[in-house]
């Protein structure tokens, strides 16, 4: 299972404490295992376990707290169990992917215009010539699978990024702003 999950307004240092504490403690009811951060901003887990035990998770997470019925869990069943996560780690960090944009530097999630696809949705906009997909993976991750839009449609933008925090200063830069000028992002 994978999962980002992103809290606005953030959670307060009490709040944030108590979630990564309920999360730890759902994952070692249910012996689900894997990686995660918990910051103010939100929770991101990669989890491993049976599928019965990582959807009970997943519904345990919803019950505590109805911000979570809003999450899109990504489940793959089949993973051997010699594949699995030995333990669960839950890190408290200040951010839940390192952009350097932790608390008040963070956009608005409410306020920036941005609209959710799902995959359908998703795959047609693929097709659109004026559109493109900036994949903000790190290289490697990009590297390893990524999106390809059909010929003649979106283009796909690598910023080959080593670490996450790279991605303001990329995106920032005159070059990708002309880039982008004028197509859907």
């Amino acid at each position: 299972c994978l999962f980002y999950q992103y809290v606005e307004p953030m959670w307060t240092k009490t709040q944030h404490k108590k979630a990564r504490s309920f999360v730890i403690g759902l994952g070692a009811k249910l012996n689900v295992t894997g990686r995660g951060r918990c910051a103010a901003e939100g929770l991101n887990c990669t989890l491993t376990g049976s599928p019965a035990d990582v959807r009970k998770f997943c519904q345990g997470l919803r019950a505590w707290n109805p911000l979570f019925e809003e999450t899109d869990f990504k489940l793959t069943d089949g993973l051997k169990a010699n594949e699995r996560f030995k333990a669960l780690t839950v890190r408290k960090t200040d951010e839940l992917v390192a952009y350097g944009l932790a608390g008040e530097n963070a956009p608005s999630l409410r306020e920036n215009g941005t609209k959710h696809l799902n995959a359908i949705d998703y795959h047609k906009m693929m097709q659109e010539k004026d559109t493109v997909i900036i994949d903000v993976r790190n290289y490697y991750e990009s590297a390893i699978g990524h999106f390809q839009p059909p010929l003649g449609g979106a283009e796909l933008i690598d910023p080959k990024m080593r670490n996450s925090h790279e991605f303001p200063k990329w995106l920032n830069a005159p070059e990708t702003q002309a880039r982008l000028t004028g197509k859907k992002v």
